[in-house]
């Protein structure tokens, strides 16, 4: 299932946002949980830095998502 997600957004060049995760399960008609999207978001960044010149671009991208949604 969160590979299912992830094989949407592995060629994309920036990491989706929240809601663009949460819609593509959606549009798949699977349920999530947040422990489902934060896992679909970590894979997602991992997959894109693995690919991109710039390590660990994406990984510091949404290390600072996280901080901004967990810290209000």
């Amino acid at each position: 299932m969160i590979e299912d997600v992830v094989s949407l957004f592995e060629n994309d060049d920036e990491l989706p946002t929240y809601s663009k995760i949460r819609g593509a399960y959606v549009d798949i008609g699977k349920s999530f949980s947040e422990k489902i999207l934060v896992e679909t978001e970590l894979k997602i960044a991992l997959a894109l830095d693995s690919k991109s010149h710039n390590r660990d671009y994406h990984w510091n991208n949404l290390i600072s998502r996280w901080k901004k949604r967990w810290s209000s």
